[in-house]
């Protein structure tokens, strides 16, 4: 049996947060929408595609996992879930991903954030492509950040030897042109911008998330089980129990954990019957889109959420190295008003009171900045592929 090539395979490198995993389901979800007869599949080590997804119908490769510990702002990779250290997982997905590329023939491919993938990884499935002639595009976040790997002489290398698209997930209205134009100038390709890649909007657009018809309270995503994570929810306990019924109820979503860090994130709210703590689940939209206020981390996945939500949010910033999170958020800040930067080093319960009193004050307008980036990158690949 001759079997027919997949249309498009979108790969999503993993590791720390959640924000590539969450773009590439968001357009792969927008294909199987726009394009309901596609063939399209998700490769992707992370354990969050099944709440990214949500009711959507896409697909998805599980690969081993790669995992990573943050060290003075700096990611540094770790023993994976499977027991296999980091340079290791490095070989073996990138086998692994030459085999799918050569045994589903994709018509086009849509990478994330780097040509070359985490650990060099895509480089052998560029290679076994050549022989069916698969299209290649690169979708990058809308600010970068100081990322080695992306402004590297060998992104630059790989992306012109091998790529044929590049896809800008940012709206010019809100960060002007200067992103979009480093990154022509880095890759010598002009950016498709297509608006911000929302997974909230485009599930909305699947009516798989309900409308809010009443705000009240909050919603937290405390997306990280580490020390530093366990300070923000004491200082978060502190804060809610300062506002006490002018809270409202609060909802605590708390990321990937073990027993004992699960109880951990849920001491500090102890006797408070107004707060449940809860792992992650496809309860989070909708309860981000039935609240007054939230307290999310500044990833993109995350911006993109309350965005979309219209919620006055919080965003926590963890200070790395790549100076991506507070560079966006700011910018975010000043063209929306609807979030508020607060450094995670520096956050106490009293500071963040105040803050949330405000935010939970705060009355949000609709902010104008182009959230329908999904639809639109699946738009563009379709046309490429005659989809």
């Amino acid at each position: 049996m001759r079997i027919p090539p997949l249309d498009v395979l979108l790969y999503a490198h993993d590791g720390r947060g959640v924000g590539h995993v969450s773009r590439s389901a968001a357009v792969g979800l927008a294909l199987r929408r726009l394009y309901p007869a596609s063939r399209v599949l998700l490769a992707s080590g992370s354990r969050e595609v099944a709440a990214m997804a949500g009711p959507g119908r896409l697909d998805w490769l599980k690969l081993p996992a790669y995992a990573t510990r943050v060290v003075d702002g700096e990611s540094r990779g770790v023993d994976g879930p499977s027991g296999f250290e980091d340079a290791a997982l490095g070989v073996i997905r990138s086998k692994l991903l030459a085999d799918v590329v050569h045994t589903l023939r994709p018509r086009l491919v849509l990478a994330d954030h780097t040509p070359q993938g985490k650990h060099r990884e895509l480089l052998p499935a560029l290679e076994a492509s050549r022989a069916h002639g698969t299209l290649w595009a690169l979708g990058v976040r809308a600010v970068v950040g100081e990322v080695g790997k992306v402004w590297s002489p060998l992104a630059a290398e790989v992306f012109a030897g091998h790529y044929q698209e590049l896809l800008w997930y940012g709206d010019t209205s809100v960060l002007g042109i200067g992103e979009p134009a480093a990154l022509a100038r880095h890759f010598g390709r002009e950016p498709v911008a297509t608006g911000y890649v929302s997974r909230l909007a485009e599930l909305s657009a699947r009516e798989g998330v309900a409308a809010a018809t009443g705000r009240s309270g909050g919603t937290a995503a405390i997306s990280w089980t580490d020390g530093a994570s366990f300070g923000v929810l004491s200082a978060l306990a502190e804060a809610l129990g300062r506002l006490g019924g002018a809270a409202g109820p609060w909802r605590v979503f708390v990321g990937s954990a073990g027993p004992k860090e699960a109880r951990a994130a849920a001491e500090p709210f102890t006797g408070m019957t107004f707060v449940r703590v809860e792992p992650f689940g496809p309860d989070y939209l909708e309860s981000l889109a039935a609240s007054r206020a939230a307290v999310v981390y500044g990833g993109y996945n995350s911006l993109t959420d309350v965005l979309a939500a219209n919620v006055p949010a919080v965003v926590l910033t963890r200070g790395m190295q790549d100076k991506e999170q507070e560079d966006h958020v700011r910018r975010l800040a000043a063209a929306t008003g609807l979030v508020r930067p607060v450094a995670e080093a520096e956050l106490n319960g009293a500071e963040l009171a105040s803050v949330l009193a405000e935010r939970l004050a705060f009355r949000a307008q609709p902010a104008r900045l182009d959230l329908d980036g999904a639809a639109n990158a699946a738009r563009h690949l379709a046309r490429r592929i005659g989809l």
